[in-house]
């Protein structure tokens, strides 16, 4: 490295040089030793931000900047204002990212002001877009700007709901007062008030629906539809007058990564002038969110979410694991099976994670005694603070199921199975075994298992080898994956 340093010192190669240097910092070993080789070398950094060759001045920059460097913030932002060449004014302004700009934050304000007021050329639109870009994620990094609390509950909508597209009607059938169609995505609500909806727990995702149902793959068409659209309007009669709004725009579908992501820089932008800024791209703090959902004929479907309607179905569920099942998935479980349920009945998950399934067992339909069993210390913690904050009680247990005993029988096992993972199928087979024999030792001779699971096949085994059981219903929640619900019932 000191060769390389050398180099640079003697005029060889800058920007080669550079970007080898910028390279080797990405991996964590030669950070440390690259700081310190650079610790004396700042007068060196500060000229090359002077250097003839603009990607030479680029890449000093971003040296710079990925050092963290702060000492040189002034002569960084002296160059950015120096600059000349368009492709690499954003470049200074992404090296000051990594560092503290709030002695400029007035500075680049004004800037950024100036900048948005200037005439641009179709030539130098790219470059001009970067810039604005940056020169806002610096400005709302240090000022995000006025959070808004949406009030609009009483309002009425047209929404969608965004539920399994199995079981679509167990949502439409919780919808009270408004007119409701179901659509590939879910359950379309319309002329609805909010207030009767945010109590359904199946649904996993509320959209409100723009009045403009189709907008082109092309950016700038994208944004000219989406600008026309109700959009501002919705955003008024849920937060009362505003001045800007941030927002960021996510595409789900088959576009692909790179195409997607230039996509959504050059839409975001259209969108931004076409509102005259009261809409800012905000990806870092946004509040709300254009989800534009793909069609089969490469046009999209604009959706509207709100961050700042916050989702209290689930308010319990403060704690998680890796391996939590979600909330809107359980309660489709839940009622899905509801006619299975017991009243009063005695209930067992034996692998119950953070409490989520237990829970929405009980919302369901309410449950007796409640026994939860995992063999993961932290699930069990977390299931305790969970369900401390539902107010209901349920025993929890740090056990293995195979070695849990009770004083009585239970009604119910209601579980989500835990998935292969790094087990063989062969340890699997065996794991499905072992369970069918422990839940014959637990569970009433009237009982009733509702498991969430991707073993078909293993568990179709268990019922043909075992005479004790049988299978009284099936619900296929996740094709692709193979997730079904079973329930299965003792033979008396």
């Amino acid at each position: 490295m000191e060769e390389i340093l050398h180099d640079i010192k003697q005029g060889v190669n800058v920007r080669e040089n550079l970007i080898e240097i910028r390279s080797r910092l990405k991996e964590p070993s030669e950070r440390d030793g690259l700081f310190r080789l650079f610790a004396g070398e700042r007068e060196l950094l500060a000229a090359l931000l002077s250097h003839e060759d603009p990607k030479a001045r680029k890449n000093a920059a971003l040296l710079i900047g990925e050092l963290g460097i702060q000492e040189l913030l002034a002569d960084l932002y002296q160059a950015y204002e120096k600059e000349e060449t368009l492709f690499v004014r954003a470049d200074y302004l992404k090296a000051m990212e990594h560092l503290d700009i709030s002695a400029y934050i007035e500075k680049l304000r004004e800037q950024l002001t100036k900048l948005t007021a200037r005439e641009v050329t179709e030539e130098n639109r790219k470059h001009y877009r970067e810039e604005v870009s940056r020169l806002q994620r610096l400005v709302l990094k240090e000022t995000p700007g006025e959070n808004h609390a949406f009030t609009g509950f009483k309002e009425r909508y047209d929404v969608l709901l965004t539920t399994n597209r199995n079981y679509r009607e167990i949502t439409a059938r919780q919808v009270k007062e408004a007119k409701v169609s179901l659509v590939p995505l879910g359950v379309r609500v319309r002329n609805a008030e909010l207030s009767h909806l945010l109590f359904i727990p199946t649904f996993r995702e509320l959209l409100f629906w723009l009045d403009v149902t189709t907008v082109e793959a092309d950016p700038e068409k994208a944004a000219a539809g989406i600008a026309g659209s109700n959009l501002l309007e919705l955003l008024e009669r849920g937060h009362g007058p505003f001045s800007t709004f941030r927002f960021r725009i996510t595409v789900a579908g088959k576009m692909p990564l790179d195409k997607r992501g230039d996509f959504i820089k050059k839409c975001s932008f259209e969108l931004e002038q076409r509102t005259e800024r009261r809409l800012i791209n905000s990806p870092d703090h946004y509040e709300a969110e254009l989800k534009l959902a793909e069609r089969k004929d490469g046009t999209f479907l604009p959706l509207l979410k709100l961050h700042t309607l916050k989702d209290t179905r689930f308010s319990y569920r403060k704690e998680s694991i890796a391996a939590s099942i979600h909330p809107s998935d359980a309660a489709l479980i839940a009622a899905l099976t509801v006619p299975y349920f017991g009243d009063r009945a005695q209930v067992l998950d034996p692998f119950c994670g953070v409490g989520t399934m237990l829970i929405e067992r009980d919302r369901a339909r309410q449950a007796g005694p409640m026994y939860g069993i995992d063999i993961f210390g932290e699930a069990i913690a977390k299931a305790r603070i969970n369900t401390a904050r539902t107010g209901k009680e349920i025993h929890y247990i740090n056990r293995d199921f195979f070695a849990f005993t009770h004083e009585y029988l239970f009604d119910e096992i209601f579980t989500n199975m835990p998935v292969r993972g790094k087990k063989t199928k062969e340890e699997q087979d065996i794991f499905y075994s072992r369970f069918f024999d422990k839940a014959e030792e637990v569970l009433k001779r009237d009982g009733v298992m509702i498991l969430y699971s991707n073993e078909k096949g293993l568990i179709k085994k268990q019922l043909r080898l075992r005479e004790g059981w049988r299978l009284l219903n099936e619900f296929c929640l996740n094709e692709k994956e193979d997730f079904s619900v079973y329930v299965i019932g003792r033979r008396k």
